[in-house]
């Protein structure tokens, strides 16, 4: 009895560290593996991290390695999002943010619902914010400003229309023709003067047909035909046999396409070596 007591401590205590670490994992938001953040800096991050992301319903990593596997930094941003199961609440709606010192490449990976907050030109417009830092070692203030730009772009939601210089969103624009109440108007009054001499020419037109035309008409077709003056002399059907032949034309079955990159879901994003 003392002996399955014994044997249980030890079982009971791996599984409690196996749960402990699998909640350490999925509470972690900051994964500096290459050690670029200070102690003060990865407190800051993984706090507005958390804040945001249960603010937007998101998961948001910020993860940084000095070994990317031989993988690029998309490659790699992809399946470190993947193999770690991240998502928010039973989805896989998130946000990545890889500084990869192998590729020197920073790199956004975007996933699921997140994509369409995040298309092509605001991910560039981020980018454009956080190279600086980069560029200056300078690697926890560019985690910092990507934080903020995320905030940002959430609460701004998701672009419409065109892109736009101020942020990729769509705009009004005032300066649209005929925008004004005057200006529809106006166009109201010139369509009518344009209709009323349409009609009016149509009036005068067919006024001067009538006039040239009160008398009755009596040409006829043989009025120009002179009697039995045309007769058919001869009348022949000719049958041309015909033959058809078919061929089949081979087609090869070999054709070239370019790569592509996939993972599991719908994913985007955009990265830039520095």
């Amino acid at each position: 009895m003392v002996k399955k007591k014994v044997l249980f401590i030890p079982f009971f205590l791996l599984t409690l560290l196996v749960f402990a670490t699998v909640a350490f994992a999925d509470s972690e938001h900051v994964f500096d593996q290459a050690s670029l953040f200070s102690d003060t800096e990865k407190v800051e991050l993984q706090e507005q991290a958390i804040e945001l992301s249960e603010q937007f319903q998101m998961d948001i990593r910020i993860v940084t390695t000095d070994d990317s596997e031989g993988k690029s930094a998309r490659e790699y941003a992809s399946d470190y999002y993947d193999t770690h199961g991240f998502g928010y609440e039973g989805t896989d709606d998130g946000i990545l943010y890889l500084i990869d010192m192998d590729n020197r490449e920073v790199y956004i990976f975007t996933r699921d619902r997140i994509v369409d907050y995040f298309p092509d030109v605001t991910v560039e417009e981020i980018l454009d914010h956080v190279y600086p830092y980069l560029t200056e070692e300078a690697y926890g203030e560019s985690a910092k400003a990507f934080l903020s730009d995320l905030e940002t772009t959430m609460n701004v939601g998701i672009p419409e229309g065109p892109s736009s210089s101020s942020g990729g969103y769509a705009q009004s624009d005032s300066s649209t023709p005929y925008s004004s109440s005057t200006s529809q108007g106006e166009l109201v009054k010139e369509l009518l003067i344009y209709f009323a001499i349409a009609i009016g020419a149509g009036v005068i037109s067919v006024g001067v047909m009538a006039m040239y035309n009160r008398g009755r008409s009596t040409t006829t077709a043989h009025t120009y035909l002179e009697s039995n003056s045309f007769t058919v002399t001869n009348k022949m059907d000719r049958h041309y046999n015909t033959r058809v032949t078919q061929q089949k034309i081979q087609r090869n079955s070999n054709s070239g396409g370019g790569s592509s990159f996939s993972g599991g879901g719908r994913s985007g994003g955009g990265g830039r070596g520095f």
